[in-house]
């Protein structure tokens, strides 16, 4: 590659969608028209298009194309926003497109928040003798959650650590659960408070069921559907089906839309570190994440909010959800709940495994939360500090330069 300096890069973003380059602020990193400065990288958001289908090489300018089939271009197949697991299909589809944009697999890289994907992937590589490309693992919400607060972090930190101070001993609700996409886990974990009257004892964001054929959101599962979503869960999903239709009659059950002046939730606002008056009324919140797999996989934005709001939390999610919180620098409370489950590698196990958790912190009086809140007062400060005040400024600096490194080293490791 001959264009720029090997510590920068010029970047073209071919086509619609957020990118990882939105959520990383890199002085080295310069976007730029495609008909503009010749480029060292040409970045295809495809996260909402997991099988490449948005990308046709012929609307790259011929210049572009005659660059990234000489090899001066490298690319970036960027699914930063999902954790889609690898699929066979999906590495066809890759390499397929590879082909037809005239590029080579060792100046590509593969951009998902799945950290399985590259084991399998090269697996499969291997078994169909593919010449892989590089993956890069970018948890693209996480650090969109937080980037808000760059330049206002300091206040909102103190904002938020006064109106900790102030919180009463007598509380309206035990706990928050966010997350109002009715994916499968929630649909259980929701199914679950109805069977077991827990309901009411919670601040409960939920969008509800698609009220329309064409509208948005997704339809209301069939007790068979519901049985078929989680492998293992088959049992459980019988014994609550049941309570499907009270958990449609909620409808949307939507916090913070006064408090934040909206009229929905959608992607953007939904994604943010959000402000809620709930967390101030309640203990502890219970993180539905958007799956749960056998193995490690990745978290989201989700167990951030409670995080630098000044709750502990427990997590229906992955395997290593909380081993990957604390390599963000956050610290989890092992001695408020049995954080055991964190190494449950079967979905079912762990999921009963957090339910009683969340079952016994519902059990417990206000003077025995109080207590516990007392104790573990300092760790749900310094989350608060380090995740409004330093993750979106000094530790996001170290981490998107970590980024941009890997990008560089890919693409260029074969000049």
């Amino acid at each position: 590659m001959t264009h720029g300096s090997p510590a920068s890069l010029t970047v073209v973003v071919s086509g619609e969608g957020r990118h990882l380059f939105d959520a990383t602020k890199e002085p080295r990193v310069r976007i730029v028209d495609a008909s503009g400065a010749p480029a060292d990288l040409v970045v295809f958001p495809c996260s909402r298009f997991r099988r490449f289908e948005n990308i046709d090489p012929a609307t790259l300018p011929e210049s572009l194309r005659t660059r990234i089939a000489a090899g001066h271009v490298g690319l970036i197949f960027d699914a930063s926003l999902e954790g889609v697991a690898h699929k066979p299909d999906i590495t066809a589809a890759l390499h397929a497109l590879i082909g037809q944009l005239g590029a080579t697999p060792e100046r590509c890289v593969y951009v998902t928040q799945d950290r399985q994907y590259e084991i399998d992937y090269h697996a499969h590589c291997a078994t169909a003798h593919l010449e892989p490309v590089s993956v890069l693992v970018h948890d693209y919400w996480i650090w969109a959650a937080l980037s808000e607060y760059e330049s206002t972090g300091d206040e909102v930190f103190a904002q938020r650590l006064a109106a900790f101070h102030a919180r009463q001993p007598h509380r309206r609700r035990m706990f928050v659960s966010l997350n109002r996409t009715p994916r499968p886990t929630k649909i259980l974990f929701l199914l679950s408070l109805l069977r077991d009257g827990l309901w009411d004892q919670g601040f409960i964001s939920f969008g509800g069921f698609r009220q329309k054929v064409a509208g948005p959101g997704k339809d209301r599962p069939s007790p068979e559907q519901l049985a078929q979503s989680l492998p293992g869960f088959e049992d459980l999903a019988v014994q609550i089906a049941p309570f499907i239709d009270r958990l449609d009659a909620y409808g949307r059950v939507l916090l913070g839309l006064e408090r934040h002046g909206w009229t929905n939730i959608d992607l953007t606002n939904a994604g943010s570190a959000v402000e809620l008056d709930e967390y101030d009324d309640s203990w502890f919140s219970l993180v539905t994440e958007s799956e749960m797999r056998s193995r490690p996989a990745r978290i989201t934005e989700k167990v951030v909010k409670p995080l630098v709001n000044f709750q502990p939390l427990l997590v229906l999610g992955n395997p290593g959800a909380l081993e990957m919180i604390r390599e963000y620098g956050f610290a989890t409370f092992d001695d408020v709940f049995d954080e055991s489950y964190d190494t449950e590698l079967d979905p079912r196990c762990r999921f009963e495994q957090v339910y009683e958790q969340f079952r016994r912190a519902c059990d417990r009086s206000e003077q025995e939360w109080a207590r516990l809140e007392r104790h573990i007062q300092e760790r749900l400060i310094a989350n608060a500090r380090w995740g409004l005040t330093r993750f979106p400024s000094t530790f996001r600096q170290q981490q998107d330069a970590m980024v941009v490194n890997r990008i560089l080293g890919a693409i260029r490791s074969a000049d």
